[in-house]
């Protein structure tokens, strides 16, 4: 599956991420991900490589494996924009990228 990123926010907090995608219809969905604080570790949680999403150097590819995207397709990216913005932590999320990347 080739994945496009129109953009990427991450949660000041630096533990959510969340991704608008160009789907191959032309619309748009939306990913989102957490890491677990340091120190919240339960046994059923194997530790993060990074402690952020700052600096996690994830490959798309291996980001997105077995991913399904949020409920709900978005017509422009400005409807998706609105809509990853009401996500709980992502009113001020800050945009790190806006780039296209792809990756199959």
């Amino acid at each position: 599956m080739a994945i496009t990123e129109a953009e990427v926010y991450v949660t000041l907090s630096g533990l959510g991420r969340a991704a608008i995608v160009r789907r191959s219809d032309g619309f748009f969905c939306i990913y989102k991900w957490a890491k677990l604080p340091q120190g919240f570790m339960p046994e059923r949680f194997a530790p993060s490589k990074s402690p952020s999403w700052d600096d996690d150097r994830t490959p798309l590819a291996l980001l997105y494996e077995d991913k399904q995207p949020l409920i709900g397709i978005y017509e422009t990216i400005d409807d998706a924009r609105r809509e990853l913005r009401s996500l709980e932590g992502f009113a001020d999320a800050s945009l790190i990228t806006a780039a296209n990347q792809g990756s199959s």
